[in-house]
């Protein structure tokens, strides 16, 4: 019984080694020669060694091999072949050169010397070429040159493949199109939809502008890209950055993903968001989600954060208006603001603040219900506060202001400096004269026309127009509501005092409207 089994065994042993002999001694699809002028076998060519002279064709598979002379190892099932090379895959891919070793056990063609492989409407070129058949892959490794359509892609090291229709490039790779220049260290291109699949640092230059990507995909046929890892559009003064862009080269449409920069070169300007887009032809641009814009001052930069940024042209000009909409807050070291929307024309160098805008600068809160703020050589020269106007400067650590309010209000400013105030309408002044650095009193002032000139952020004059009326007072007889306009508000809680601070929203206080001033005389007596 155990013999049986021990003989089963053996038999089962025997069984297996025959298969596995079986298999590994199956032959490869041998070459033929179909065709050849003359042939002859000498021992002066080697042991079953065939040469082969005159409109030479060999056959392996599905491959037709053509040359006008040839070596045929028979042994080795190999080819090699001279002049005039073409090799038809399936009917469908030819191959030329001068040289060829063709290996047939291992389906591999090398073809040297003016090589050229066409597959439909692609055609690649070079010098040294290996086929893979088995792996349906052609590759060069000494510089080749693929076009297809309107596209030529040329590079050091490239891998094609027929069936799958894909090619991939190593080493300085350069796409030419009518329409741009590609330059790349690695990319691949799939020939039929002609598209570029970007893998490695690569810009795309044309005249209108360049753009660079480390990783997506360009469309050749539709100039259309999907740009997916540190990626920019620069064009003229406009240069577009973000993690992700999908940009149309007809229209000049681009869309940002995460970390949109649009950067103005000429006016200093840089407008970034989470989400944006800018149309480089039209010059028009949004940004939103952490919407911020900063323009640069020499050293000093401001940053400006609202719920959505936007960029236009102005008519009729190369100048562009940046909005900001909504729930408006910025910093500067010397200059903090906040309002709804603002305007900022960048043709005239005026910023507008809308719908209760408050602005400190220069030692001074300033309010109104419409600010404009005037730029001349980078400097600020002028402020303008429409209705409503309000300035405020506190005069000392006791809660003591300098007021001026009116209906409207000019600030003229020199060095970054107020020199002087000129109020239009309902004009009103509490501030507090010095007489060796001491208060001596509480100056209030009223008429429907002023002004007020100040040095170093001191007052050292008045002037009252039109019906005016005033009086200076000792500060300690003053009741400390008198102190006060109607309106006031100290509003520095709200202000911004970073860069950081621009993102937090708080609604301002409403305007204090406490103050009588009927007991307030304006001839010699006190309240």
């Amino acid at each position: 019984m155990r013999f049986l089994n021990l003989s089963g065994c053996l038999l089962t042993a025997i069984w297996l080694v025959g298969c596995s002999l079986s298999v590994n001694g199956q032959k490869k699809a041998q070459v033929h020669i179909e065709h050849a002028d003359y042939m002859e076998g000498s021992e002066r060519f080697g042991k079953g060694v065939q040469a082969l002279f005159g409109a030479v064709r060999f056959r392996h598979l599905q491959t037709v091999m053509y040359c006008d002379s040839a070596f045929f190892y028979r042994d080795s099932n190999m080819v090699q072949a001279y002049g005039s090379i073409h090799v038809i895959q399936s009917d469908s891919i030819h191959l030329y050169g001068k040289r060829l070793n063709y290996l047939g056990n291992e389906d591999k063609a090398m073809v040297r010397e003016d090589v050229r492989l066409v597959n439909k409407d692609v055609v690649l070129t070079t010098q040294f070429l290996d086929y893979d058949r088995k792996n349906d892959v052609a590759y060069y490794y000494d510089g080749g040159e693929i076009t297809n359509g309107d596209n030529r892609l040329t590079s050091l090291w490239g891998y094609y493949y027929p069936r799958t229709e894909e090619a991939h490039f190593r080493d300085s790779v350069v796409v030419v199109n009518p329409d741009y220049t590609m330059y790349s260290d690695t990319l691949q291109y799939f020939t039929i939809p002609k598209i570029v699949k970007i893998v490695g640092p690569t810009s795309i230059v044309s005249q209108r502008n360049t753009i660079y990507s480390e990783a997506g995909f360009y469309d050749t046929q539709n100039n259309v890209a999907q740009l997916e890892r540190n990626s920019s559009v620069k064009g003229g003064e406009q240069e577009l950055y973000g993690d992700t862009i999908f940009y149309d080269r007809m229209s000049g449409f681009g869309e940002v993903f995460s970390r949109m920069a649009l950067h103005d070169t000429t006016n200093h300007v840089i407008v970034t968001g989470n989400y944006g887009y800018y149309n480089e032809l039209k010059h028009t641009g949004v940004a939103t989600k952490k919407a911020v814009m900063m323009q640069i001052y020499g050293a000093d930069t401001l940053f400006l954060h609202a719920d959505t940024l936007r960029v236009d042209p102005i008519d009729s000009t190369e100048f562009q208006m940046i909005r900001a909409f909504h729930n408006v807050k910025f910093f500067r070291h010397d200059f903090q603001g906040r309002c709804d929307s603002m305007v900022y024309n960048l043709q005239d160098s005026i910023n507008t603040f809308y719908k209760d805008p408050v602005l400190w600068a220069m030692g001074n809160q300033l309010s109104a219900s419409v600010i404009k703020l005037f730029t001349r050589n980078r400097a600020l020269y002028k402020a303008e506060l429409e209705d409503n106007a309000f300035v405020i400067a506190p005069e000392d650590s006791l809660g003591l202001y300098n007021q001026i309010k009116g209906r409207d209000m000019i600030g003229h400013i020199r060095n970054n400096k107020l020199y002087r105030i000129d109020v239009d309408g309902n004009g009103q002044a509490i501030y507090y004269p010095k007489d060796k650095g001491m208060i001596i009193g509480m100056n209030k002032a009223e008429s429907s026309s002023l002004s007020i000139l100040l040095e170093n952020q001191q007052v050292v004059g008045i002037i009252l127009r039109n019906q005016p009326a005033g009086n200076l007072n000792p500060p300690f007889l003053v009741k400390e509501a008198n102190r006060l306009l109607n309106g006031f508000r100290w509003l520095d809680d709200f202000r911004p005092k970073s860069k950081e601070d621009i993102f937090i929203h708080n609604e301002l206080l409403k305007p204090i409207n406490q103050v009588d001033y009927s007991e307030f005389i304006f001839d010699r007596n006190i309240p």
